[in-house]
């Protein structure tokens, strides 16, 4: 999109598996974009077999160079997992972190155990360089092996989307279903309980419970307004995330939010056709994308994928 319009030409295009939830799921772009011109993609290939890929690809101008793609990290042979729908919470969230770290959300594939087990990505949270290779100080090294030691967290059902606060430490996943749809506070090593603790709040010492939760829908993207923000106070410092079904977004305070209690939220926006993920630009404009599409099956329309632009105006 250049200039509120969408281009003809598209940036990249790369051999996915169209089927339910998999295909081109997560996108972002290198922290240092002006000396770094790197786009980085999480999506799901079909040959040999179906498996996440993480990669990345040198932009000139609009438009990926030829050829440019580099995989950083290939994912696991998704037919020996099983699962109700093996096709389904795939996960796929791409974001850096302030440690220049990329970090990748990877559902469990309906599959459940898996979010358990440390020789799998499915159900984690991973964290690897840009350039592919497994930081030394990841949580886990000790309890696994190869690309394995790139799990950071793990027990979740399906991180289909987080978001770092630009101005602090916190990071905030996004967990889809099970009774209740989770909010969880990233951190490193910890277990969030999927399969065995149902997701909502939890005394087991063994797992990380959320800061917030809402009964079973279909959180989609999120993103922290800046505290330096354009936006008014009131916004400053908070979270802002969508959900898929109900169509709204709101607003919590994370530093104050508490699953066990009636935490306070507020609607920031409502309405929407199935909203998927939220960005907000260097200009204070948040980007919202629609698509009205639960899965690609046999019931499947292309052409229903839009993109919301929210701005704040001091003079309404």
């Amino acid at each position: 999109v250049r200039d509120d319009q969408l281009l003809d030409q598209p940036f990249a295009t790369l051999p996915v598996h169209v089927e339910w939830e998999r295909g081109l799921i997560g996108v972002t772009v290198d922290p240092d974009f002006g000396s770094r011109p790197y786009v980085y993609v999480c999506y799901v290939a079909k040959d040999p077999y179906p498996h996440h890929i993480v990669s990345r690809l040198r932009a000139s101008g609009d438009v990926a160079e030829p050829a440019s793609e580099q995989v950083s990290l290939r994912g696991d042979d998704q037919r020996k997992l099983g699962g109700n729908i093996p096709a389904g919470h795939q996960g796929g969230a791409v974001h850096f972190g302030k440690d220049g770290c990329q970090y990748i959300g990877i559902g469990e594939q309906t599959a459940k155990q898996p979010s358990q087990r440390l020789n799998k990505f499915q159900g984690k949270l991973l964290r690897i360089h840009a350039d592919g290779t497994i930081p030394a100080d990841n949580p886990v090294r000790d309890k696994t092996s190869g690309k394995y030691r790139a799990i950071w967290a793990y027990g979740l059902r399906n991180p289909f989307t987080f978001a770092f606060d630009p101005d602090g430490d916190d990071l905030l996943i996004n967990d889809v279903g099970g009774n209740f749809e989770e909010i969880n506070r990233g951190k490193a090593g910890a277990n969030y309980g999927w399969p065995i603790a149902e997701h909502g709040p939890t005394n087991d010492p063994r797992f990380v419970g959320p800061i917030h939760i809402y009964p079973q829908s279909s959180i989609g993207g999120s993103v922290f307004v800046p505290r330096n923000s354009s936006w008014p106070e009131t916004y400053q410092g908070k979270y802002l995330f969508a959900d898929f079904v109900q169509g709204w977004i709101r607003m919590i305070d994370p530093i104050v939010a508490n699953a066990v209690t009636a935490n306070e939220w507020r609607t920031f926006a409502e309405g929407l056709r199935r909203p998927v993920d939220l960005r907000l630009s260097h200009e204070g404009h948040l980007y919202v994308l629609l698509r009205n599409a639960w899965v690609i099956d046999d019931k499947f329309e292309g052409g229903t994928g839009s993109l919301l632009k929210i701005s704040y105006d001091p003079e309404e």
